[in-house]
């Protein structure tokens, strides 16, 4: 397919470079910050737009890669575009779309995706259309970049979105202040690496919920003392351990509840 871009941050170079290794074209790349499309225009052996108005009409593909408070404003200057128009959006809706043409989408990487990433990372792509040519075309791209391609539409991509950020956004600001706390108490935090990366390997043969340890679970009130002490002098995370310990606690009762006598 021939593809074009609006926007170059960590998206839209990822999709792109998707895109090429697996045989695609790209013919343009726009973004507000030109440095930013000619850096990404490069990349890819495709021209970069100066404006929006001149992208292009007989791209197959044109994909929006923008901040999600942008989209709509960049649809609206689409006007009506001949080519199926996405967006790249979790939580937003494929109706952000409607006035840039007749069939547009959604080509949603369920990833989390940074630009400079020697390695390309494997892609979950859930995707929509207005309608079934749409949906198509979006699917015939989305299988040549993607191990998996799911069809959501807004309800079930927002919450797959939900879940994302649960996972991805709220356990990595944990390392952070896993990683403050090692600073403050003058401990190496490269240490915990083995055991971060078996938490997430473990999850490949079991279960959450087969897979959960620790003091709270054991309810070992002992060591939660001691922690707590410990914890005086790190009163953010403190509530967090605090919340999580709880949350744990009940956990741990449902969970025996449920297990046969």
């Amino acid at each position: 397919m021939d593809l074009s871009f609006i926007g170059s941050g960590n998206t839209a170079t990822v999709l792109a470079r998707k895109a090429i290794s697996s045989g695609h074209r790209i013919l343009q790349v726009y973004s507000p910050e030109r440095g930013h499309a000619i850096r990404l225009a490069e990349q890819v052996s495709a021209e970069a737009a100066d404006e929006i108005s001149s992208i292009k009409k007989n791209t197959d593909l044109l994909i929006i890669a923008v901040r999600d408070e942008g989209l709509e404003a960049v649809a609206k200057r689409l006007g009506s575009f001949p080519a199926t128009v996405v967006h790249t959006a979790g939580a937003v809706s494929i109706k952000a779309l409607e006035p840039a043409g007749e069939r547009f989408g959604v080509l949603y990487p369920l990833q989390s995706l940074r630009r400079e990433a020697p390695e390309l990372p494997p892609l979950t792509l859930l995707t929509d259309g207005n309608n079934a040519e749409s949906r198509a075309i979006i699917h015939e791209f989305a299988v040549t970049i993607a191990i998996k391609v799911v069809e959501a539409d807004d309800h079930t991509r927002m919450r797959y979105h939900l879940a994302a950020t649960v996972v991805n956004n709220f356990t990595n600001y944990l390392y952070i202040m896993a990683r403050q706390f090692c600073q403050e108490e003058k401990i190496s935090f490269t240490l915990l690496q083995p055991l971060m990366e078996e938490t997430i390997l473990r999850l490949r043969r079991m279960s959450p919920d087969e897979s959960q340890t620790g003091p709270a679970w054991r309810n070992d009130e002992t060591t939660l003392s001691k922690h707590r002490q410990l914890l005086t002098a790190h009163p953010s995370l403190n509530a967090f351990y605090e919340m999580f310990t709880a949350e744990i606690l009940k956990f741990r009762l449902t969970h025996e509840d449920r297990t046969p006598a």
